[in-house]
């Protein structure tokens, strides 16, 4: 009950009333607080924000011609003060912060401009900032200091009818209380002024913040920022993608943009190394070094087996270095250094050592092509490379299994058939892998 009451029923009961008056005065007097109190609270009711804000062509809606502004810097020592004040003017809203360089740097300008030009324009600074701070800021700022520059602070009503997501941000409001533009502060020139007080179509390109961006969340991902295709230059890798095949594809032109297009879908570390050098698409396997601590079967399934997506969209104008490009994008996510090197090696090689058995047709079913044999071979990581210098003739030779493990006793068995396993030292091209 407030003080107002209780002193009411005090004189009244001082007076000898009987307790029946007591209680239709009390009565009376509550129901006359409720009513100025719900008064009270309708007049500082805030006025409701609109979902998409007001643009260019739009009344500026008469509650936010007389909503009260919290100000600091007044000349006139006021603490609020509302834009119906400057109605005779073209007023234009300077939306800023104290983190805003951009701004900071406008507003002595600003400031400046709208001294020379106060009897027909107003340029109110405008924040959603605390009073306490902004004051802070202005009195220790060496640009402002000097111009105990007058601002709105803690705004959050006209900053939800005039959204945005880049400062400064201008909103010019006209005499006939239209929304006239909304640009950027480099905009707002004395020229410009001259324009929208005569009414005049202006040239000047209107500022649109785009509303829907989140910086939070990944650049064109859902459209955010942009339409998703909107790059210059693309780079992604994905895990394994279920329901679509396992394929390289070599650089493509795009005429339509000019841009190219390389990519390995479903592809092993190694197998995506291959856009980057090409004599990897056709180098056995068993010329990969793994220079890792970890055992050959864990290093197996990461590089061979473990499969991941990689794409790589740019300008054609990029296409000489776009082998280069692959390997660095490769190397910085996958954290290692896939590379080509040169190295001296042991080796498993073949020899004519009689007339070998040259065939024209397919082998009989004891047999099989000493090419496809050896090719087997190489496909075992843990063989040493083998060298089949007469991978162009058909050569037939019994079936083995695809590995050496007894030099002596394969080579007795392809004796007959004209040809030994030798063991030599060469310098090969091998894909070197090791840490970054």
């Amino acid at each position: 009950m407030s003080n107002y009451l209780l002193k009411t029923l005090l004189v009244v009961s001082r007076a000898g009333k009987s307790r029946k008056y007591l209680h239709f005065v009390l009565l009376f007097l509550i129901i006359t607080q409720v009513f100025i109190s719900t008064k009270v609270l309708a007049q500082s009711e805030p006025v409701q924000s609109i979902s998409n804000g007001l643009t260019i062509g739009n009344k500026i809606p008469d509650e936010l011609w007389n909503l009260p502004l919290q100000v600091i810097n007044h000349p006139q020592g006021k603490e609020t003060i509302t834009i119906a004040e400057y109605k005779d003017k073209l007023i234009i809203l300077d939306f800023w912060a104290t983190w805003c360089g951009t701004c900071i740097g406008a507003l002595p300008r600003l400031h400046q401009l709208e001294k020379e030009l106060h009897d027909n324009v107003v340029i109110l600074p405008i924040t959603d900032q605390d009073p306490e701070k902004v004051e802070s800021f202005l009195k220790r700022n060496r640009l402002l200091s000097p111009l105990n520059l007058m601002t709105v602070v803690q705004d959050s009503i006209f900053k939800s009818h005039f959204p945005y997501t880049m400062l400064p941000h201008e909103v010019w409001i006209n005499k006939s209380g239209e929304v006239q533009a909304i640009t950027h502060s480099s905009d707002v020139t004395k020229e410009n002024i001259t324009i929208a007080l005569k009414g005049t179509e202006s040239s000047i390109v209107q500022k649109s913040d785009n509303l829907t961006y989140d910086r939070t969340q990944p650049l064109l991902i859902n459209n955010n920022g942009a339409v998703q295709n909107y790059f210059l230059n693309r780079n992604i890798i994905t895990p394994y993608i279920d329901g679509i095949p396992s394929h390289n594809t070599l650089p493509e032109a795009n005429n339509m943009d000019s841009t190219i297009r390389i990519s390995a879908t479903n592809a092993s570390i190694r197998r995506m190394y291959s856009l980057a050098f090409r004599e990897l698409r056709t180098m056995p396997v068993n010329r990969t070094i793994m220079e890792f601590q970890d055992s050959i079967s864990i290093l197996e399934k990461r590089f061979l087996k473990d499969m991941y997506c990689y794409e790589m969209i740019a300008p054609v104008s990029n296409m000489k270095f776009i082998h280069r490009k692959v390997q660095i994008d490769l190397n910085y996510f996958f954290g290692i250094n896939g590379r080509m090197e040169k190295r001296k090696s042991k080796c498993y090689v073949i020899r004519k050592v009689g007339k070998p058995n040259i065939i024209s047709s397919l082998p009989e079913n004891s047999q099989q092509f000493l090419s496809a044999w050896v090719n087997n071979i190489n496909k075992n990581i843990e063989q040493r490379p083998f060298i089949n210098d007469f991978s162009d003739e058909k050569i037939a030779i019994p079936k083995l299994p695809p590995v050496i493990d007894d030099i002596v006793a394969i080579n007795s068995t392809l004796k007959p058939y004209g040809i030994a396993i030798k063991e030599e030292t060469r310098t090969l091209d091998f894909f070197v892998i090791s840490e970054l």
